[in-house]
């Protein structure tokens, strides 16, 4: 086990903030004259839930609901004892102002054990982070959001091992690119994801069709007249209980692993742990109206079901369940309830309904406003990671060199014919 120092002081004097860092001048130093860094194993979950809570009130909306307690609860509530779980914590004048998780494993290269690898709120195994966490983040106060990033960073950098990687998974946008410390390189992967707001929506008097494409509109108003002409009329009805709410998510979980089964695949509820997980998480958000379970049924019979978290007026739609078996043609289960749950959120007064990240057909169709997000390692200077890099390339190499040999001569020029039919 390695030692840590426990805590560090920056002063205004001091300078261990990457200069990258300070892209704006509430990344200054100065701005943060005695703020105390910490990285501690955690020892009891009771006593950082206190902390986490307090300091997520003052961060308000700034922080997404994968930052609420619900979430990161429930997270470390699916761990196992074994898991090296480090709490990095910023203080300024006795307040904690800055929180984050970082589970801390080994990372293997084939057999061998390779680095040292820390993951923000993650574990490291597929398997538990199948929930996979997005809007992922340091909890920060948002004045100083930047600064105690970077100072946060700089004290991880201080107490990690000289070959050790931070694994920075569901990053917003670009990620964390302008905090990148001189000499650390960073592989990202950075995929779509979309959303609506829905402002436009009220002034619409909310329907929400008209802000759709010509295309998509005319598809979502002739599959709602479908549903309702052969079953009948639409409606939109949310939990009102926590009963009720465990009712609506275990049909979705039906409806959702029964087309993935379908299509030969697991769906997002298999693994070990999971449905703990999310019983855990709608058990510690309900009393706080941090979680949303959503039906729409067409006559007496349900449609489709949406599991979303609530925060600061954004619904992130988590999962979904649809019954694509009610209609023979012009059924569209998944894009009609979407647009009668933009419609009935728009009502509720929220501001932004949140897709999440991932390509999809129906994503395409309603979203209104599109982003990114970013799956990000970065990796402190070693000789390792630059052994492992050229390894690498010289496999991926090989394998380019050996497709090629493969390949014949009416192989490479039937290519181009198929693409063009």
């Amino acid at each position: 086990m390695m030692s840590f120092a426990p805590v560090s002081k920056l002063q205004g004097s001091a300078d261990p903030v990457p200069s990258a860092a300070r892209t704006t001048p509430s990344a200054s130093a100065a701005s943060l004259s005695g703020l105390e860094l910490s990285c501690r194993p955690l020892r009891e979950v009771h006593g950082l839930e206190g902390q986490w809570r307090e300091l997520a009130g003052r961060v308000g909306a700034a922080a997404s609901a994968f930052l609420d307690w619900p979430w990161i609860g429930a997270w470390l509530g699916m761990l196992p004892p074994s898991a090296d779980v480090r709490v990095l914590q910023a203080r300024l004048q006795g307040r904690v102002v800055g929180l984050a998780l970082l589970v801390r494993t080994r990372r293997k290269l084939g057999p061998v054990s390779f680095c040292e690898a820390w993951h923000l709120h993650a574990s490291g195994d597929p398997v538990l982070d199948k929930i996979c966490i997005e809007h992922n983040d340091f909890l920060v106060l948002p004045e100083h959001a930047d600064a105690l990033r970077a100072a946060m960073l700089a004290h991880w950098q201080q107490v990690a091992g000289s070959a050790a990687e931070l694994h920075l998974p569901g990053l917003v946008g670009e990620g964390w690119a302008r905090l990148l410390p001189a000499g650390m390189t960073a592989e990202d992967e950075t995929k779509p994801s979309a959303g609506v707001a829905l402002g436009p929506v009220r002034d619409a008097k909310l329907d929400f069709t008209p802000l759709l494409s010509s295309h998509a509109r005319r598809f979502v108003r002739r599959s709602m007249k479908e549903y309702q002409t052969v079953i009948g009329p639409l409606a939109v009805e949310v939990a009102d209980s926590r009963v009720q709410a465990g009712q609506f998510l275990d049909e979705l979980i039906r409806l959702h692993e029964a087309i993935w089964h379908k299509r030969g695949l697991t769906g997002a509820f298999a693994g070990s742990g999971v449905l703990d997980f999310h019983h855990r998480l709608i058990d510690l958000a309900w009393p706080d109206g941090g979680v949303q379970l959503l039906r729409v049924r067409t006559g007496d019979r349900p449609m489709g079901y949406l599991y979303s978290f609530v925060r600061g007026g954004r619904l992130y739609v988590y999962q979904s369940g649809f019954d694509y078996g009610l209609l023979e043609k012009h059924g569209r289960p998944g894009l009609v309830t979407h647009a009668l749950a933009i419609q009935h959120n728009a009502g509720l007064g929220h501001g932004y309904y949140d897709l999440l990240a991932g390509e999809s057909q129906y994503k395409a169709t309603v979203a209104t406003d599109h982003e990114g997000m970013t799956w990000s390692v970065w990796r402190k200077p070693a000789w390792r990671f630059r052994l492992e890099q050229q390894l690498r390339i010289w496999v991926r190499q090989v394998r380019q060199h050996r497709q090629k040999g493969q390949e014949s001569p009416g192989e490479v020029a039937s290519a181009p014919a198929k693409e063009e039919d």
